[in-house]
């Protein structure tokens, strides 16, 4: 009976930290939120954003004259992007999921070795020394 006393007051204790928990986490949330919306936070936002606005558009913009070389790297990167999208695709309908597809791919490279274990091949032969 000592036991289950004990056990119970043990489950009371934790009921009470884990409420105890879920009221300081809705607390904070309250807190971080009101601290957002409010209006000293949203004036800092606007500011911050109006910052990197400024900062963007003040950088020098150097444009490489050299075309043409660019012009056909992008065109078969965008290409080869295309290709490759295309073949995920094409994968995914033989095999499924990308799931399916890892598991598949594992069981094809664990494939037994002949002889079988080691260890098998030990008990099945005895020693005749």
């Amino acid at each position: 009976m000592q036991i289950d006393h004990e056990i119970h007051e043990v489950e009371e204790r934790l009921t009470q930290r884990r409420l105890k928990v879920e009221l300081l986490a809705r607390a904070t949330s309250r807190r971080a939120v009101g601290m957002i919306v409010s209006p000293a936070g949203l004036l800092g936002a606007a500011g911050l954003g109006f910052l990197t606005v400024a900062r963007v558009l003040r950088r020098s913009r150097h444009v490489d004259r050299r075309r043409n070389s660019a012009g056909k790297g992008g065109i078969l990167g965008s290409l080869a992007g295309l290709a490759a999208t295309m073949g995920f695709q094409l994968l995914r309908a033989q095999f499924g999921s990308p799931a399916q597809m890892a598991q598949r791919a594992l069981a094809f490279f664990r494939r037994k070795s002949p002889g079988g274990d080691i260890r098998q091949a030990q008990h099945r032969a005895p020693f005749s020394g």
